[in-house]
């Protein structure tokens, strides 16, 4: 982790990039030849600070392609269904149900900091009930596009059970701004609209996601889910995105 921070590269991206790569050479789908001569092991330290480095060198095709992501990389020596990314990122650090893998899937950024799904999978791991793909994507789009509002007041997501919407209205009233609470709901909701109609004009399509089967056969606290699941999630989401609240 260090050498990554060294590097300047992201911590999450590029431990996802070194685990694709790490099971690609173990499957035969790449060799020694593309890592460079680094036999890359999971637990062995000193190969993955070297292939760190030298996904920055980029001394072969393979560490140029791994440069640009698992999503480009898999589609050029296979390995996509454990090539974990979404909407083009590779995965954070949570595997907990479909609330969080629909958020990676949906969320502007393809990022647990669009929308907290892992909350949604611990409540119903808690509490026993079961998730529908209607209630996660509700429930998710509601919060990001609450979301919206907080990161456009630089507000530190850590910090949102502080600042709901009675708080965030006390001090922007501080500040001069005689803002309601619908004026923070449409804040929210024409911000993310905007950001998914740059998306689409720069070619992205909920249709066209990928899901990594890796997900679906990885035991999650949640309990299991299916593609079928996340499809019918994602759909509904994609319709409500565009249609105020």
């Amino acid at each position: 982790m260090d050498e990554i921070e060294v590097q300047g590269l992201d911590v999450m991206s590029t431990g996802v990039a070194l685990a694709w790569a790490t099971e690609a050479l173990a499957r035969g789908l790449i060799t020694t030849k593309e890592t460079d001569g680094l036999a890359l092991a999971f637990g062995e330290a000193r190969p993955y600070v070297e292939a760190t480095r030298r996904i920055v060198s980029q001394p072969t095709d393979s560490y140029r392609a791994l440069a640009r992501g698992v999503e480009h990389a898999a589609p050029v020596y296979g390995g996509a269904e454990f090539a974990l990314a979404f909407g083009g990122l590779e995965m954070p650090g949570y595997h907990t149900g479909p609330g969080c893998h629909l958020g990676y899937l949906t969320g502007a950024r393809h990022s647990h900091l669009d929308s907290a799904g892992y909350s949604l999978d611990q409540k119903a791991a808690r509490e026993g009930k079961p998730l529908t793909p209607e209630g996660v994507a509700g429930a998710l789009l509601a919060e990001e596009r609450w979301w919206q509002v907080l990161t456009s007041l630089v507000v530190c997501l850590f910090a949102r059970g502080v600042y709901d919407q009675e708080t965030v209205l006390q001090a922007l009233a501080c500040a001069g701004y005689a803002w309601t609470q619908g004026d923070l709901e449409r804040l929210g909701v024409e911000t993310l609209r905007r950001k998914v109609a740059f998306k689409r004009r720069e070619g992205f399509t909920f249709e066209g996601l990928r899901i990594p089967g890796r997900i679906l056969e990885t035991p999650a606290p949640a309990g299991p889910f299916d593609e079928a699941f996340l499809r019918q999630a994602i759909a509904h989401y994609e319709t409500r995105v565009y249609v105020a609240p």
